[in-house]
């Protein structure tokens, strides 16, 4: 017998009540345990392991995610335009569960919630499919377009990645849905952010037709000491934070391409 939706288990690493960076207004923010990419430079290493995972059905999560429903017309406001906000999936990987991820996407779009998912969109073109009716905004992180250093930087080729993206872009306009794609780039001195690389990033992202906005991160080694606790060492101990000079010059080459870039 097939098994019933409400009874997938998913495990969660933790649940952020108020998250206002992680996509428009004031956000839940569900953070899915286990991650098939190693990237040295995460932030949310904790995530990438299994230990401390909280396990869930699928419509107990959202149960607990719909505890915070209220906030989240009343406080998404930029000047006197209310932004609405509602639920990011992030991780971790949330592609790495992706039946329960679809089970608590169509449980939130049954109930009218603008969904989000933070994703590398290293995952499988059916997975990609399935969950595509039910993904208002897609929020991809490229994290270097040069496969050889993709590598490097995350255990994984960016090939199938930059596929997935270009075959999300198609799907959207083929579906004719209403979802968009933002892309998310970790500026970070000495290994993202030389000219030719990023010059590269913005050609690609400029060919995106249902683009939102490009979103550039800082570098930061907030999440320094998560590695330590975990491994003991911390693989970027060597690379400064960008700073806001670092950023600057980042988006001054993507404004050649003439597409938003959020900062």
């Amino acid at each position: 017998m097939p098994q019933q939706t409400q009874q997938l288990i998913g495990f969660i690493h933790s649940i952020e009540s108020f998250g206002t960076l992680d996509g428009p207004g004031l956000r839940t923010v569900v953070f899915f345990q286990g991650c098939p990419l190693h990237c040295l430079f995460c932030h949310n290493v904790d995530c990438m392991i299994q230990k401390g995972a909280n396990a869930y059905l699928a419509e107990d999560l959202v149960t607990e995610i719909l505890k915070n429903s209220s906030y989240w017309e009343e406080h998404g406001n930029t000047c006197d335009k209310v932004i609405k906000g509602g639920v990011t999936i992030s991780g971790g990987e949330p592609m790495g569960q992706p039946e329960f991820l679809l089970a608590v996407l169509k449980k939130l779009k049954e109930r009218g919630v603008h969904t989000a998912v933070d994703t590398s969109l290293y995952t499988s073109k059916q997975v990609i499919d399935s969950l595509l009716p039910f993904v208002d905004l897609w929020m991809v992180s490229v994290k270097h377009m040069n496969d050889e250093q993709h590598i490097k930087l995350t255990s994984v080729s960016s090939l199938p990645i930059q596929s997935n993206i270009r075959y999300l872009d198609e799907q959207i306009g083929e579906r004719k849905l209403k979802s968009t794609i933002r892309i998310r780039f970790v500026v970070i001195p000495g290994i993202t952010d030389e000219e030719h690389h990023v010059e590269e990033l913005g050609q690609f992202v400029s060919e995106i037709k249902h683009l939102d906005k490009l979103e550039l991160l800082p570098y930061g080694t907030h999440g320094k000491h998560k590695w330590l606790e975990n491994f003991g060492v911390y693989p970027l101990e060597m690379i400064r934070a960008a700073t806001e000079k670092d950023i600057e010059r980042v988006k001054g080459v993507l404004g050649r391409f003439g597409f938003p870039v959020l900062l």
